[in-house]
Formats: C-alpha cells, structure tokens, sequence
C-alpha cells in the first residue's frame, strides 16, 4: 500500500536558502521558511493519521514546475524530504530514497506529487 502526498506551488529548493553566521550558526532565508511552513501544514493536513515511517522506504516524485527555468533536482528533493520529515510523516529523512521521478512543467498548477512506495 502506497500514500500519497502533494504540495502545491513551486516548490522552493533548500540548498541555497540557508544562512551561515560567522560563528557557524545556520538558519533558513524567511522567505524559505514561510514556503517550508506553508508546505507543512498542507501535508499535515493531507497525514489522516497514517503512522509515521520508521523504516527505510522508496520514493516516487512527480515534480511539475510553474515554468522552464533551470532547477537544483537535489536540492527539490532536500526541500520536499525536510517538509516530510517536519510534518511527522518520517522519523528522519534519511529513510527516504528516490527510487521513481519525473520532470513536468504546469504554469497552471505547479506542484509536487510525493508518492511513498510500501509494499
């Protein structure tokens, strides 16, 4: 049995969004973080109570971007893992591995289709 997850919009990537003080402290762009938190909660809403993955599990991600710009794939998928793993759907994201992907473009409905793959 699989679950299915999506979050809509353009998924903003984490990699170059993060902030490194002198002293090595590390804290997201806000404009990152206002996304993260958006995403969040659409895919707390989305949970239904399944229980949260503690084992390691595949990944499907159909991935619709709004237009055809150049995108950082590694750091999509960095972003869409750590919503994952904050909204409770995984312990930790190192659980998850990207067995499946696609590429798409959507202007009208850009989104990311996250389907975990259980058997």
């Amino acid at each position: 049995m699989s679950a299915k997850y999506t979050i809509t919009g353009q998924v903003r990537g984490g990699k170059n969004n993060l902030t490194v003080t002198r002293t090595g402290h590390r804290f997201p762009n806000a404009k990152w973080a206002k996304w993260r938190d958006v995403a969040v909660k659409e895919i707390v809403a989305q949970r239904q109570g399944r229980a949260q993955i503690t084992e390691p599990v595949n990944v499907r991600l159909d991935y619709y971007a709004e237009d055809r710009r150049r995108r950082d794939m590694p750091a999509i998928v960095d972003a869409i893992f750590h919503v994952l793993e904050k909204a409770g759907v995984v312990a930790d994201d190192t659980l998850l591995w990207i067995a499946e992907s696609s590429r798409n473009y959507d202007k009208a409905n850009p989104r990311a289709e996250i389907t975990i793959l259980t058997n």
